[in-house]
């Protein structure tokens, strides 16, 4: 269902937008064989079939803001796009464009293969308007955001997709455009270059650019997106702020998968400021909890005499993945590295079995390996079938935000832990500020199990109470009510 009312729309200055459109739809006629465009051209009966890739499309978006397209494969996301780029014609409705743009629509668009990629910067700077002075002072930032090394003067047929990303991405990133059009060629290249894109994004924010985004990856939309655009089957299925347009597209992600009988496709992994301590100071705690009994069982259970020891071992910053078949199970880029995770209850000692109602904390401790900014820190509950219980991290709930770069212990603590009769899995994690890629991710790695006291159906137990009314009795009748709150 749409979003609701905003109210006015906030957009009635035309200084205020640079894209706009209005019942924009685009029609494709597709033809079996090139025999069946023949007998059309020259005869009477139509030999082809329409499909309307997007129908009374209207929207806004905002100069200066970052805007986000999500749908399914066939959506018309990439159609949208391209509309925009100019590079194909509506069928009907106007679309009006307020600012010079750059895109990266599709790998190695606008690259001669046999050119290398040093000929390649010369060819699509050229065609994007520069003469030669402005390509030769551009050309060592372009050639340094790439870092493609030797390769820059070998023939762009030998690259691979993620090095004609390098390529494509720093030749759109250093034209001085106002708006620039992303189509998920983020989800091609290494961790490393994805959050170099990121922050050159960031840039883009900070200097008043736009930024229009086509993605499957959600996260990158929720952290990078202002307001988003839902599109299905060419049509506007919602619009409006971007974490409310995830919500709700991940809402119908999840009840399709209910239906089907599967686990969804988008399983969703997501204040004081931390003050960094130097390796040799005292240990220091950070709770919203006033609990000092509570606050010593953690310290004892996370005390670490060898902490300085452990901090002058030198630990290189590189990427690690571990699967178990297709699932993952400890990966990241290797900013950040966990040293232990402890599953405890409220005296500070480790269990692997607790009783519904009792307390549980998680508590995890890691290092970096370099200074991270701004990183989320998370824990998520699974249900050992699969059912995703509950996500939180640092930055849904507004705390420990700040520059890391020592070894820490962050903690989750639940007083009452609600959970029915079962076996349950841990995940914890450490993402980078965007939320997009991990800095390190133990993806269910930690098992406990729940008993309860009293008989309950279902996942959770929540506080409830029972009342009757009786309106008529006949003979015989005895009621009671022995228990009135669980």
């Amino acid at each position: 269902m749409p979003l609701p009312d905003p109210g006015p729309d906030p957009l009635t200055n035309s200084d205020a937008w640079v894209i706009e459109a209005e019942g924009l739809s685009k029609r494709f006629e597709i033809y079996l064989n090139d025999r069946s465009r023949f007998f059309e051209f020259f005869g009477r009966r139509r030999h082809h079939e329409e499909h309307w890739a997007l129908r009374d499309l209207s929207f806004k978006v905002r100069r200066g803001r970052s805007f986000g397209v999500i749908g399914a494969n066939g959506a018309g996301k990439s159609t949208l796009l391209k509309l925009i780029a100019g590079i194909s014609e509506p069928t009907r409705g106007r679309l009006e464009v307020k600012a010079p743009l750059s895109t990266l629509l599709d790998l190695g668009l606008g690259f001669h293969s046999n050119f290398t990629g040093r000929e390649n910067i010369f060819l699509n700077c050229t065609l994007l308007g520069m003469d030669r002075d402005e390509i030769e002072a551009r050309l060592p930032a372009i050639i340094g955001f790439a870092e493609l090394g030797e390769f820059l003067d070998y023939p762009v047929r030998t690259y691979s997709s993620g090095m004609a990303l390098r390529l494509g991405f720093a030749i759109a990133a250093h034209m001085d455009s106002e708006i620039f059009l992303v189509d998920e060629v983020l989800a091609v290249g290494d961790q490393y270059f994805q959050r170099k894109c990121v922050r050159k994004i960031e840039e883009f924010l900070e200097l008043g650019r736009t930024i229009v985004l086509v993605s499957h990856d959600l996260h990158a939309i929720r952290s990078l997106c202002d307001d988003a655009l839902w599109l299905d089957q060419g049509q506007v299925r919602a619009m409006g702020p971007a974490r409310e347009v995830v919500e709700q597209y991940l809402d119908l992600d999840r009840q399709r998968a209910a239906s089907r009988g599967h686990k969804s496709a988008w399983p969703v992994p997501s204040a004081p400021e931390v003050t960094i301590p130097s390796p040799s100071a005292a240990p220091r705690f950070l709770t919203t909890a006033d609990d000092p009994e509570l606050r010593r069982a953690i310290m004892a259970a996370c005390a670490m005499p060898d902490a300085a020891a452990r901090w002058a071992e030198h630990t290189p910053t590189q990427s690690f993945e571990t699967y178990d078949g297709e699932r993952p199970v400890i990966i990241g880029s290797g900013e950040v590295r966990v040293l232990d995770t402890q599953l405890l209850d409220r005296h500070g000692q480790p269990r692997q079995r607790f009783r519904t109602g009792e307390s549980l904390v998680v508590a995890v401790t890691f290092r970096t390996t370099t200074p991270v900014e701004r990183p989320i820190l998370g824990v998520a509950l699974h249900r050992n079938d699969d059912v995703y219980v509950f996500g939180p991290n640092t930055r849904f709930d507004g705390v420990l935000d700040g520059t890391y770069h020592g070894i820490y212990t962050y903690f989750l603590h639940y007083p009452r832990l609600p959970l029915l009769s079962g076996r349950y899995l841990v995940s914890v994690a450490v993402f980078d500020k965007s939320h997009l890629k991990p800095h390190v991710w133990h993806n269910r790695l930690y098992e406990f199990e729940v008993a309860q006291d009293v008989e309950d159906h279902g996942l959770v137990r929540l506080e409830h109470a029972w009342g009757l009314i009786t309106h008529v009795e006949g003979d015989g009748a005895r009621v009671e009510l022995t228990d009135r709150t669980r």
